[in-house]
Order: structure tokens, then sequence, then C-alpha cells
């Protein structure tokens, strides 16, 4: 058994996060839109780093940190980084007071990054899978309601190279797994949600992969409010989702074939801030 077979993947994406990011598009000036050498033969403004990721949240910025702010938004790193800008509790102010407003939020989904991670005996294996459609609302300060839906044909792995990462997504999206031919997309639907007292929203849901729904957890939190940022963690077990290959949840004595039923995923989700509706 090569590293070719291993891991599940999450199907599902999270619905209840509320996120924009930092430095987006539609924040730069308008005569910074020929930055990027695309009107009236402007000379392409070389991307210039920050010294720091929450940089990108502040004013005066030069056209080149412009471009690299929105270009490292594609790095789940960097928005991870993003996230903990002034995350942390100050003169008794929790993160959660960066919740959005009331409204209607619909996530930017080429933007937004979702990471699952997986495990076999003494290997693991990580990608990502990308997001259809995401919207929540939020009323009197509360997540009233969330539904996202992933592209499982987009499922890939990113933890292998080459030949290996071809082989590794194709079975992942094949019958051994998430049968993507037959089960083209996943969903997760946001049922209910309280504070942890720890800067975090608990969130329950029901995620549905290959037609099959289950109950799932997960924990979201907000690293800024406006712009909106936020990660999501979610981890869930395959083997509910009747996804067998190498689980030793349907078969015995699997030796160093066993695959680990559990799937982790983290998420940093951002707003597309052109479709936000308040209320």
């Amino acid at each position: 058994m090569t590293r070719t077979w291993i891991t599940s993947i999450p199907a599902f994406v999270l619905l209840t996060a509320l996120c924009a990011v930092g430095c987006s598009e539609a924040e730069a000036p308008a005569e910074n839109a020929a930055a990027d050498g695309n009107e009236e033969g402007t000379v392409e403004v070389a991307s210039e780093p920050v010294a720091d990721p929450c940089d990108c949240f502040g004013e005066g910025l030069s056209r080149g940190q412009l471009r690299f702010c929105r270009e490292s938004k594609r790095d789940i790193s960097f928005l991870e980084a993003l996230r903990k800008c002034g995350a942390g509790e100050a003169t008794g102010v929790s993160a959660l007071s960066k919740i959005p407003g009331d409204g209607q939020y619909t996530m930017n989904t080429e933007q937004s990054v979702i990471q699952w991670r997986g495990k076999k005996v003494g290997v693991s294996e990580s990608g990502t899978v990308p997001i259809r459609s995401c919207i929540f609302s939020i009323k009197e300060g509360q997540l009233m309601s969330g539904d996202v839906v992933v592209e499982m044909a987009g499922l890939k792995a990113t933890s292998v190279e080459g030949l290996a990462a071809r082989n590794l997504g194709q079975h992942l999206r094949g019958e051994d797994f998430f049968n993507v031919a037959e089960f083209p997309t996943a969903a997760f639907t946001y049922e209910s949600s309280k504070f942890d007292g720890r800067d975090n929203l608990k969130i329950e849901g029901k995620l549905n992969v290959k037609g099959i729904s289950k109950p799932v957890n997960a924990t979201l939190n907000f690293g800024s409010s406006d712009p909106v940022v936020a990660s999501v963690d979610m981890t869930f077990n395959r083997a509910d989702f009747d996804v067998r290959y190498g689980s030793g949840s349907f078969f015995d004595d699997l030796g160093d074939d066993l695959i680990s039923d559990e799937v982790s995923l983290k998420m940093v989700l951002v707003e597309d801030m052109t479709k936000r509706k308040l209320d």
C-alpha cells in the first residue's frame, strides 16, 4: 500500500463562517485598478510584502502591498494569520464582539480556503476542497441560519506532488471513498450554536455526505468584524458516511493499511462584501 491510498477527506463545508478578508480588492482606490497592468499599458506593479499580515487591515498601503495582500489570501497560513489579528482579549473585550451585524452574508468561494487532513499508520495526508456556495444570516447578534455546499469533484491532495497527488485525488474522488460521480456535492446545514466562554462559537448542524446526513459539531472563531475574517475547526468520522476504504470500523486485520476514520477540517472563510445584505 503506497501513500496514494491514504486518507479520507471532509466532504463538507462549514457555513457558519462570517468572513471577509482584509485588503479586499474592493477597498483599493479606483486608481489602483491599473496596478495589475491591465489598463492602457500601465506598467505592472510588483508585489511588495508587508512586515506583518495584520498590516493588511491598515491604511496607507502602497499598490504593491495591496497586491501582496490580495494574492496572499490564497494561502491558508496567511489567512490564518489574518484571523489572529486582534483576536485576543484586551481589557475584557472578547473576540466575540467581532461578530458581524444583523444581515445576510455570502462567502467568497474563490478566496475562502478549506483544508482537510487524514492519517494512516505513520503518514499524514492533507489537501483542499472548494466551496460551491455558502450563505448565513445573523439576527440580534445571533447566528440564525446557514448552508454550505461543497464541490466534491474539486477534492485534491496537496501533501504530495505530481503523479502521487493525482493518484491520491482520483482515489478519494472514486467509489472507494466519496464517489463524486454519483454524489458531486456535499453540504452542511446549521442548526444551533452557543458561546463557550473562550471566544468561540460552538456550532451544531447536519453534515450530508454521499446522501447520508449526520449531526456534526464545529468551532467558529472571529478574528475581525469589518472586514470579517473567521476560522472554523471540525472533526468527523468518515465511517458514519459509509466511506469504508481502509476503515477499521468495517474491516479487520488491516495492519499498516489501516486508515483513520477521523477527518479534520481547517477553514478560513472570507466574505464577498459586494453581496452583503444588512438589516
